[in-house]
């Protein structure tokens, strides 16, 4: 399972993939950490745009 977060567009919305030849059950809890993780990154990676923003422009 990958999450990829497009640090270059922040309207770009983040999206999972999940890359497997045979069914696999994630459990709940696992699902929920994972997202929590991929929420942080985003998060992490829109504060770092705008920062650069204001930079490029001050």
């Amino acid at each position: 399972m990958v999450a990829f977060v497009p640090d270059e567009d922040p309207d770009l919305e983040p999206t999972v993939h999940i890359h497997s030849h045979d069914e696999h059950v994630i459990p709940y809890e696992i699902m929920c950490w994972f997202m929590e993780q991929v929420a942080d990154q985003v998060e992490r990676c829109r504060i770092a745009f705008e920062q650069d923003g204001r930079e490029a422009v001050g």
